[in-house]
């Protein structure tokens, strides 16, 4: 019998949000994966959906260079595209439309690859859905998206914050939390003043990640035909 070898990153390519893009590349460097190419998008793009579907294409267009499409793996949640203008558009249909054979990592949003519902509700102390979920990529990005891309202001902040969220929750799989708390106290603070809500670091393990990583990668190999619409989309 012939040796069986287990599927890696090594001939995969990745397509990942910027909002992930710590997780990421910790996990490259850590040695977890090592895939052929690796790109981001913009974070905060869910905020733009117009750039969102133009940077993912563009992306889709660059990495098509070192792989196939049945090679690719989108890092994106299926709730991050949401438009008025096209209400049933989605980020599954977008890499429908422009591929065959693409994965999509499954999670609805990027936190939500970081922590699923049950441990997001563990976390909140049953207060999921009142609690505003922050990564560490959203730490970095939140003027942007909310001051630059959505353009609020302090009188928006109030509107949209107090009263709708208990707190913020910073899913931390990085270690970050000491670093913050002593270096970067100012920027903790900032939020704090902008948003109205306390700021919190709760520390997780990427496994969940790793592990929805590994099942896009062997969703791939177990069936390189995809289904019908050319797209293989993870049960939900």
């Amino acid at each position: 019998m012939g040796k069986i070898t287990q599927p890696t990153f090594e001939n995969r390519c990745i397509i990942s949000c910027g909002m992930l893009h710590p997780e990421m590349i910790h996990l490259v460097e850590t040695g977890f994966m090592k895939p052929r190419r690796i790109l981001f998008t913009p974070p905060g793009l869910h905020a733009l959906p117009d750039r969102l579907e133009e940077y993912l294409l563009k992306r889709l267009g660059q990495v098509r260079k070192s792989c196939p499409d049945h090679e690719i793996i989108v890092v994106y949640g299926k709730k991050c595209y949401v438009s008025t203008d096209e209400p049933l558009k989605r980020v599954d249909s977008i890499l429908q439309a422009n591929g065959s054979g693409i994965v999509r990592v499954e999670g609805d949003y990027g936190y939500d690859m970081l922590a699923g519902v049950e441990g997001r509700q563990r976390i909140s102390a049953g207060r999921e859905d009142k609690t505003l979920w922050f990564t560490p990529g959203w730490l970095k990005s939140w003027k942007t998206v909310y001051q630059n891309y959505f353009g609020w202001d302090d009188a928006d902040a109030n509107a949209n914050f107090p009263g709708f969220y208990d707190k913020i929750i910073i899913l931390d799989g990085l270690d970050l939390a000491d670093e913050y708390m002593t270096q970067h106290a100012h920027e903790i603070l900032e939020l704090f003043d902008w948003t109205g809500l306390e700021v919190e670091f709760q520390n997780i393990t990427l496994e969940r990640l790793k592990g929805l990583l590994l099942d896009a990668l062997y969703a791939a190999i177990e069936d390189p035909a995809r289904n019908d619409s050319g797209l293989n989309i993870p049960e939900q």
